[in-house]
């Protein structure tokens, strides 16, 4: 049988946020987090997270939830100008990022501000958490998965020794949402827009990450993710619906199968200066994100 882990990212973006992913955390809900280190509750919420998880059924594991996207820059603002504003908040796209990746006279310096963060935001997350457990790397709106990131990420890794057990491959199957056509007209189309880009670049990040993995490095193993298409609303009735389609493809293909949620909602009077992106502040302040909060507490999947 693939192993089905359930998954919540955002953890330590904002406090209601962290608020709500800790209560599906304590009704042992959550198989693992994605963690935020570079927003103002961070520090608040990590350390509400050790003081709490001794009394916890289920320990999730933790993910270092790599954000270019927002907030304030961990790395010293000169080593990430192209990244920030005059401020240190950061102020780029997944376009500019994607664009970037293309350009020649552009790559190389980027790739070196984007590692200088990277490593910035990882210590802050091991300074928390520690290093006695291997670490585990997502990222941000999946910022890792274009080329220029994702190198800059196995850069990092090699560099710094960080003994890593999983980076996330977003790599999400299309056929068990075809197969159901009653579903098909419930999905946005800018999803599948996310899905067909993000699956277009999961191939060469397997085989870059297999072949470059250091001998020291965990495995990772193959893996799908469940969470694009349906983003902001994997509501009960869809992801039951199609929960047995995803776990047979899985099953499969030979790979475990991350179901990703994001069931933290944002309050209004908390989207202050660090909050730069107003597209992505329409969505934490969503009630897709209410959704899915009411989901993983009802699922019964185990």
């Amino acid at each position: 049988m693939s192993k089905v882990d359930i998954h919540a990212d955002d953890y330590c973006l904002s406090p209601h946020m962290s608020d709500d992913i800790l209560d599906c955390i304590r009704a042992g809900k959550l198989d693992s987090i994605s963690v935020v280190t570079n927003m103002s509750c961070y520090q608040k919420y990590a350390q509400k997270f050790l003081d709490e998880k001794d009394s916890w059924k289920q320990l999730p594991k933790l993910s270092v939830h790599l954000n270019f996207m927002e907030g304030h820059c961990l790395a010293r603002m000169e080593e990430v100008p192209d990244l920030v504003d005059k401020k240190g908040y950061f102020n780029i796209s997944w376009g500019n990022l994607f664009l970037w990746n293309y350009s020649p006279k552009k790559y190389m310096r980027i790739k070196k501000q984007l590692k200088a963060e990277i490593k910035a935001q990882t210590d802050r997350f091991t300074d928390f958490f520690g290093t006695s457990n291997a670490i585990r790397f997502d990222s941000h709106q999946h910022t890792h998965m274009i080329p220029i990131c994702y190198w800059a990420l196995l850069e990092v890794i090699v560099e710094q020794h960080y003994r890593t057990e999983y980076i996330r491959i977003t790599k999400e199957p299309i056929m068990p949402f075809l197969q159901d056509i009653s579903l098909w007209k419930t999905y946005r189309y800018i999803n599948w827009i996310k899905n067909l880009l993000l699956n277009f670049y999961a191939p060469e990040m397997e085989r870059t990450i297999e072949k470059n993995k250091p001998s020291w490095q965990d495995a990772n193993a193959p893996m799908f993710l469940w969470g694009v298409l349906m983003s902001g609303k994997m509501d009960k009735k869809r992801v039951t619906k199609l929960l047995g389609s995803m776990e047979k493809h899985a099953q499969k293909r030979g790979r475990n199968l991350e179901i990703l949620f994001h069931p933290g909602a944002a309050e209004a009077d908390e989207m202050g200066t660090e909050f730069c992106n107003q597209e992505a502040n329409k969505f934490y302040l969503s009630d897709g994100r209410k959704i899915e909060f009411e989901c993983v507490m009802e699922l019964n999947i185990r």
